[in-house]
């Protein structure tokens, strides 16, 4: 990606285009990044200047909720699924795009499907 005119971006600025924002340090010492992708599901991102590791969550708890659905906890609030492994990847805005369309994908699940 590039930024004005052509001329090539920094990291940083990629990142903003994708509507990452920064949020501070992670506790390992790399930059943290999130970006909302909606009102249920975040991905964070953490820059440590040689690669990037991405991980997400999803407010599953939330999201049966507003459905009328419930789990079997009572604070629906602290329902959240995540993956169970963070990804590395190198610094490179296409590498993490791709990351982010592959959990997109992975995460539509048609709970009445025949074959689950």
């Amino acid at each position: 990606m590039s930024g004005n005119g052509g001329a090539p971006g920094t990291f940083d600025d990629e990142l903003e285009a994708l509507g990452f924002r920064t949020q501070g340090f992670s506790r390992r010492g790399g930059r943290m990044w999130t970006l909302p992708f909606n009102r249920h599901l975040t991905f964070m991102l953490h820059d440590y200047h040689d690669a990037i590791v991405l991980t997400w969550s999803f407010s599953l708890g939330e999201y049966l909720l507003e459905r009328g659905w419930q789990v079997s906890t009572t604070d629906t609030s602290a329902t959240e699924l995540y993956p169970q492994h963070d990804v590395r990847l190198p610094l490179d805005v296409e590498a993490l795009h791709g990351e982010i369309t592959r959990v997109l994908t992975t995460l539509r699940l048609d709970l009445g499907d025949p074959t689950l």
